[in-house]
């Protein structure tokens, strides 16, 4: 029984991975707004900046902290997965609190992409939204053809909003960190 609802446990984190990464696909990574080009053609004022950054900065403090919370629920439960006696209820209730972790991350990471929208309103969002679908369109296309031995080159977004700083790793280890889906992905 214990084997059976361990399974279905990481079945559940795995299927939840997509949303982890779902932040992601509404708005570029990193501070674009400060890439020359993209920040021209959003026709950005320097009131729209200013408060970009502090969106910006707010945000990844917040992601900072949830980012922590969730290591710790993952640590707790990877604790207890390790017990010499097994306890299904302490399993399941650790569990919930693992991922009342991610999703609170998860909806912080969503919250800038709201603030992104008040700020430069639903219309320029809609440009961002579609000037970032082509550049990760062409860098998909360019990394395909690395792998593959062909492509030079690409377009060049790649100024400090595109490849924007991000979280590195967390430097936690253990069975966690891999089946969980903690790193990089998950603070961009």
């Amino acid at each position: 029984m214990l084997r059976k609802t361990l399974s279905v446990m990481i079945l559940l984190v795995m299927i939840g991975m997509p949303v982890i990464a779902m932040g992601s696909n509404y708005a570029p990574p990193g501070q674009w707004w400060h890439n020359p080009e993209v920040s021209k053609q959003m026709d950005l004022t320097e009131q729209e900046i200013t408060k970009l950054d502090k969106a910006y900065l707010d945000n990844r403090r917040n992601l900072i902290d949830l980012k922590s919370k969730l290591e710790r629920e993952c640590l707790e439960l990877e604790n207890l997965l390790n017990n010499e006696k097994p306890n299904e209820a302490e399993f399941m209730r650790q569990f919930g609190q693992m991922e009342n972790a991610r999703t609170q991350l998860a909806t912080e990471r969503f919250r800038f992409v709201m603030e992104v929208m008040k700020i430069v309103g639903p219309e320029r969002y809609r440009t961002l939204k579609t000037m970032y679908d082509k550049f990760r369109k062409a860098r998909h296309r360019i990394d395909r053809g690395f792998k593959s031995g062909h492509g030079k080159g690409g377009p060049d977004m790649s100024g400090p909003g595109i490849n924007g700083p991000r979280f590195g790793k967390s430097g936690v280890g253990g069975p966690c960190t891999a089946w969980m889906g903690i790193g990089n992905h998950m603070t961009r």
